[in-house]
């Protein structure tokens, strides 16, 4: 080619870059100021918004559409917590804008904004298309799909698995989201995927991981005065506190989270707030001063987008209801949510509702269907205790292969570095070996903790849910080593069921099993905070009680003997059954064992059944001094 022709295009190759290069400079600029207003909503979510409709119309003026999605895609994920039909709104005219088969940066933005609107469709109850959306994204191929937009889509699909009872599968979602965003700048998407891991994790039981990941999200919203998201996490400790019922700390939360939503005037998140602070009122034996918060949370204005809290807090309020013995109101409350509580496929909440469905009915005189209730309700807990153990043990499995497999390919990484690397300097191999030795300690502290659940699993009764007899006796062990070296006090109060083998030889061993499960409720909720409980054979119970005195240990005996007597079950054929219990106390004393200590409360518990049942007996053994060396 003439070299006249080579100039003229190169010529044209600069004027065109030239051209292209303040357009290039616009749109980073734009996504810049999108992202920094999108770190924004975390303080003042409102304000954000008035800054994303602003850059809006800036990115339309210039042209730039892959910065308009990309604002429209910020403002679906602000509006999530704060109005999900606008939310849908938004997301739909960006995905409009966007076209069929966009490229590049639009599409990235395409592919997050879809995946945005399928989680908030799924919010609304409209969980068909949002499920459907999410399997199509996460269908395209991954070297369609840049990283920051499969991890949303994974992120959502994660969050209503486990929300709706699929852990194993909720859980795989969620890391594998969180494992996708971790290598990319810092950003709002990182905490928002840890945020829900950790309520994944609260879901499934495992509370210190969750309180692990919000503890930090809490701590780095209060250093940066991102109070919006502050007071998402607090609500979010709060809900532990309840799932621990650690009622005076679930409800000091809850009513912080109150104070930082009615600061920032969010109706919906200060109704979760109130629902919340009433439950722990009602919990702490409170409940004319919980109703105002309930009814408070029920307001039109207060309900937002999601039909289940409707359901949930109209069930908090028949609980409050029924504890004021308005019982009429209590069954009323129920029946306005009970067809969309049936629909609705979470066992759950159906099981709760079903067991404050039956307590109203028999308030009411209607036993029949209060058995039906009840034993409907103890079914779906049952089914969904054995879920749990075996979506847990199918976890951990999974977790420990995951964790054997990884260990397998980083030794042999490092010992291929490693034999490269002695080569060159003797310096790099002792520093690879300090990385390997290392990396097999994260592995095997990894290990213990994966083994220590795994007892766990086998530490609990499977019919009350209790710890089971070798629980409970580790625990006492444990609780006397230390009043040992603390010099406290301890006490442990044996009980024992009057009559049981009457009841199953009468009313069958299906009636016998309700009569446990009950009976075991009723227990733990007259235990004190620190205090545990376990179940250790047929119809015997023993509660251990650290830094107890005989008479506080007598105080909590009686309590837990007033409930077992206060207690009753619905009869298949109508009436009710009836049933007490026997108790036996024993103060610890100092240098005595585990067996000494049990066998002096079993002492006072035949005491008790021979003196006529549903009665508590103190140990009134002489202590026995040591003899001179």
């Amino acid at each position: 080619m003439p070299m006249h022709r080579w100039l003229g295009l190169a010529w044209l190759a600069a004027t065109l870059l030239g051209a292209a290069a303040p357009a290039v400079r616009a749109q980073d600029d734009l996504l810049a100021r999108t992202e920094a207003a999108r770190v924004a909503a975390g303080a003042e979510p409102r304000r954000a918004l008035e800054t994303l409709r602003a850059l809006r119309t800036e990115a339309q003026a210039a042209g730039e559409l892959a910065a308009r999605v990309a604002v429209d895609e910020a403002e679906c994920r602000v509006l999530t917590d704060l109005d999900g039909r606008l939310a849908v709104a938004v997301a739909e005219a960006g995905i409009a804008a966007a076209g069929e088969r966009p490229t590049g940066a639009l599409r990235t933005a395409w592919l997050r904004l879809r995946a945005c609107r399928a989680g908030v469709l799924i919010d609304m109850a409209q969980r068909e298309p949002g499920v459907a959306e999410l399997d199509a994204l996460l269908a395209l191929p991954e070297t369609e799909t840049p990283p920051a937009a499969r991890a949303m889509a994974l992120l959502e699909r994660g969050v209503m698995r486990s929300r709706h009872g699929d852990y194993t599968r909720g859980q795989q979602d969620l890391l594998a989201a969180c494992e996708l965003l971790r290598p990319l700048p810092a950003s709002p998407d990182q905490d928002l995927c840890l945020y829900h891991l950790a309520n994944h994790y609260r879901r499934v039981g495992d509370n210190d991981e969750a309180l692990r990941l919000l503890l930090g999200l809490h701590e780095r919203a209060r250093r940066s005065g991102a109070v919006f998201d502050d007071s998402v996490y607090v609500y979010s400790l709060a809900q532990i506190y309840q799932g621990q019922k650690r009622w005076p700390e679930a409800l000091a939360a809850f009513r912080e989270s109150a104070a930082l939503n009615e600061r920032q005037q969010d109706l919906g998140s200060l109704a979760y707030a109130e629902a919340g602070i009433g439950e722990s009122l009602l919990r702490l034996g409170r409940p004319a001063e919980a109703l105002p918060h309930v009814q408070r949370s029920l307001e039109p204005g207060m309900l937002g987008d999601d039909p289940r809290q409707r359901e949930s807090r109209h069930g908090i309020l028949a609980d409050v209801l029924q504890a004021l013995g308005r019982h009429g109101e209590a069954l009323a409350a129920l029946d306005a949510v009970g067809e969309a509580v049936r629909r609705r496929d979470d066992r759950t909440q159906l099981s709760g509702w079903l067991y404050t469905r039956a307590r109203a009915l028999h308030s009411q005189g209607r036993h029949r269907e209060a058995y039906e209730a009840l034993a409907e309700s103890h079914a779906l807990q049952r089914d969904l205790h054995e879920q749990k153990l075996s979506e847990q043990s199918a976890r951990l499995r999974m977790q420990y292969n995951r964790a054997r497999d990884t260990e397998e390919l980083d030794t042999l990484r490092a010992l291929n570095e490693q034999g490269l690397r002695l080569r060159n300097t003797q310096a790099v191999a002792l520093a690879l070996f300090v990385l390997l030795v290392a990396s097999l300690l994260v592995l095997a502290v990894r290990k213990v903790r994966q083994a220590r659940r795994l007892d766990e699993l086998a530490s609990t009764d499977e019919l009350t849910g209790l710890a089971n007899r070798r629980a409970l006796f580790a625990q006492l062990r444990e609780r006397i080593g230390q009043a040992r070296r603390d010099g406290t006090r301890l006490a442990l109060v044996m009980i024992d069921l009057d009559h049981f083998k009457r009841i199953n030889d009468g009313h069958g061993h299906a009636l016998g099993d309700l009569v446990l499960r009950e009976v075991a409720r009723v227990l733990a909720g007259a235990l004190r905070g620190e205090d545990r409980l376990g179940r250790v054979g047929g119809e015997e119970f023993i509660a251990v009680l650290p830094v107890a005195s005989p008479e506080a240990a007598a105080q909590v005996a009686e309590r837990m003997r007033a409930a077992v007597a206060a207690t009753s079950v619905v009869l298949p054929e109508g009436g009710e059954l009836h049933f007490t219990a026997s108790l036996g106390v024993a103060a610890w004393r100092p240098g005595e064992s585990e067996d000494a200590l049990v066998a002096r409360a079993d002492a006072a518990l035949y005491r008790a059944k021979h003196g006529g049942r549903n009665r508590i007996e103190l140990d009134d053994t002489p202590a026995v001094a040591p003899s001179a060396a």
